[in-house]
């Protein structure tokens, strides 16, 4: 890296201004601090010099102070310095206190503001993007990378009072003596050039030590969200080993980094050292040559040790700068990724929707796969239940995805009562379409507040009634709480049929004018599918129903059944009409019925075996965990 490139991520710090604006009273009132302080820091040393001048030395009063003071004794003189220097420090420990305040308030509301806006971007990026990306480091950037704003703010503060102090103790030292003033400044362009070879080193090691933490973020991520996965295949050990191995990988380049910043404040510190010595060695001759007096020479070597004290931690206060810098970039990393799906210049807003969906001649590849949908082309009339079937990987649900716009086709169109869905405002779009998953997803909050989902305005008999056309209602009733029910992360505490019921409640609410079932019934029992289908059966009357089934026989009354096959429609028609051709849906059929039960195997007696040998002879189906409450 160029000793240009050094400095390139200072770039960022600009684009933090605008931040800024909302709180210019607040950061007026820090920088008049700033500047207070500051000279307070230049006035510090003078008690110090009259007390050795005019009290141990003997040297008159000087004029105006003499005028303000009046004619007193060494004592009282002692006295006055001491008093003096003890107000001094008062003062200035006031002012830190009101700064911090300030300067705490001025930070926290502008880290909040910055993270408020990386994480209403992460969510207006498309699926895809969150696809791709690690929920670590999306963890990361919007959490922990987004207090770097206010901290790099909040040290350029300090920064601009030393700059002020800096400058102001150098004119009252080249005042004093302007020989031992420009020798302080002989140390300044050795620290100039090693800053920019200390960054030219540091930024790439950051940057790599960054993406290994957030590698380690994503370990811990996803361990603790698939937990039961963990457990049930007794794989503890395994998960704790990726997550050590990487962070020893990241411990081990975080000791070559700090290894590096010591030896460069060594180096710096030498330096200082030297400017120090030279300073001290030219004034001393100066005071024995009677051209400055020994309080004078307290008052310069007070400024330089002033200025060096910053100069000797300069490896840390540029590494720490420097850390901040390369956080705001993986913040403006996240900032700075275009979402692939958004509103169109002239999109519009959508009533409620007939429901007319129409594809034409449609085509969609997803990155590094081959075609997942070729130029597919039906029409769902108003109201008409549509089946959707195929093969795994057929683009089922990516032709769905296409409908909600979670991606755009490469090819052809989505029309929605005739308009093009990339015409269409997205909140309008999604307002349009209820959507059912086959897993049942839930927030933690209670079973009340994840029913209102479906529409924020929900009174609570509208809640229940939907619990009720969803067939929940009889199961929230006899929770201890009912509709208060804490379900905790991903509605753990209920089984996966009941999850399922209040996802089907959620959906009712919205109350939409098309329905999305993405196989909402393929990982529950026979009972349970029975009581979700006849709840799936009310949602869908009167609404444009798209239902993603693997099992056929839920799919014999549709009105239209599609059937996909790498990515192609290879046939459409009714269940009659498909059976009757004989093609890839006729095969599909007589490949279910021909399906045997699964075999019950009796194991031995388990209770004799420790638990990580019993979950060695169980292979572990997530999606029916939990199913015994169903």
């Amino acid at each position: 890296m160029s000793l240009r490139g050094a400095w390139a991520t200072w770039a960022y710090l600009p684009r933090l201004f605008p931040y800024l604006r909302p709180y210019r009273r607040l950061l007026a009132i820090s920088v008049v601090v700033t500047v207070v302080a500051a000279l307070i820091g230049l006035a510090a040393p003078w008690p110090l010099a009259f007390m050795v001048d005019s009290v141990l030395a003997n040297h008159p009063v000087p004029g105006a102070l003499e005028q303000l003071i009046g004619h007193r004794s060494r004592t009282g003189l002692l006295i006055f310095a001491a008093a003096c220097g003890l107000g001094l420090t008062v003062v200035g420990n006031a002012l830190t206190v009101l700064l911090e305040y300030v300067n705490t308030k001025f930070e926290q509301r502008l880290v909040l503001d910055f993270r408020g806006e990386l994480f209403q971007h992460a969510q207006r990026l498309s699926v895809a993007y969150h696809d791709d990306a690690m929920t670590g480091q999306l963890m990361s950037q919007i959490n922990y990378e987004a207090e770097a704003a206010g901290s790099l703010i909040m040290s350029l503060l300090p920064l601009a009072q030393s700059a002020l102090t800096l400058i102001g103790m150098f004119y009252v030292a080249f005042l004093i003596d302007h020989v031992v003033a420009l020798l302080s400044l002989v140390v300044v362009p050795f620290i100039y050039y090693s800053v920019g070879m200390y960054s030219a080193r540091i930024v790439p090691r950051l940057q790599f030590v960054r993406g290994l933490e957030w590698g380690a973020f994503s370990i811990i991520f996803e361990a603790m969200s698939m937990q039961r996965v963990i457990a049930a295949f007794g794989r503890e050990h395994h998960e704790f080993r990726r997550f050590r191995t990487q962070g020893e990988t990241a411990v081990d380049q975080r000791v070559k980094l700090t290894v590096r910043q010591t030896l460069f404040s060594l180096g710096v510190n030498t330096f200082t050292a030297a400017g120090t010595a030279l300073v001290l060695a030219v004034g001393a001759l100066h005071v024995i040559h009677h051209q400055l007096t020994v309080g004078d020479l307290l008052v310069v070597l007070g400024y330089i040790a002033a200025v060096y004290s910053p100069l000797e931690m300069i490896s840390s206060t540029v590494g720490g700068l420097q850390q901040q810098l390369v956080m705001i970039q993986g913040a403006f990393m996240l900032l700075d990724t275009e979402p692939e799906v958004k509103d169109d210049p002239d999109a519009i807003e959508l009533g409620r929707a007939r429901g007319r969906v129409s594809f034409n001649a449609v085509r969609f590849t997803y990155r590094g796969r081959h075609e997942t949908l070729r130029e597919v082309s039906f029409e769902a009339e108003p109201g008409a239940r549509i089946a959707i079937i195929g093969p795994t990987g057929a683009g089922k649900t990516t032709l769905m995805s296409l409908l909600m716009r979670f991606h755009d086709p490469q090819g052809g169109s989505v029309l929605l009562d005739g308009v093009d869905v990339r015409k269409i405002k997205l909140r309008s779009l999604r307002d349009q379409v209820s959507v059912v998953l086959q897993e049942p997803l839930l927030f933690s909050g209670s079973i009340c507040e994840n029913i209102r989902y479906g529409r924020l305005d929900a009174g609570l008999e509208e809640i229940v009634a939907a619990a009720r056309a969803a067939n929940a209602d009889e199961f929230i009733s006899q929770l201890p709480d009912g509709y208060q029910t804490e379900l905790g992360e991903g509605g753990a505490r209920l089984s996966g049929g009941e999850r399922q019921r209040i996802c089907v409640a959620r959906a009712f609410l919205k109350d939409a004018p098309i329905l999305v079932l993405d196989e909402p019934t393929s990982s529950v029992d026979s009972r349970t599918e029975a009581v979700i289908l006849d709840a799936l059966d009310k949602l869908a009357a009167g609404r444009t129903t798209f239902t993603i089934a693997h099992r056929l026989s839920t799919v014999r009354h549709a009105d239209l059944v599609l059937v996909l096959d790498n990515g192609a429609l290879v046939e459409s028609g009714t269940h009659r009409e498909l059976r009757l051709r004989g093609g890839l849906y006729d095969e599909l059929h007589d490949a279910q019925l021909r399906e045997p039960e699964p075999a019950r195997v009796r194991a031995g007696d388990d209770h004799a075996l420790r638990p990580s040998a019993l979950r060695e002879l169980v292979t572990f189906a997530p999606a029916a965990a939990g199913e015994a409450g169903a």
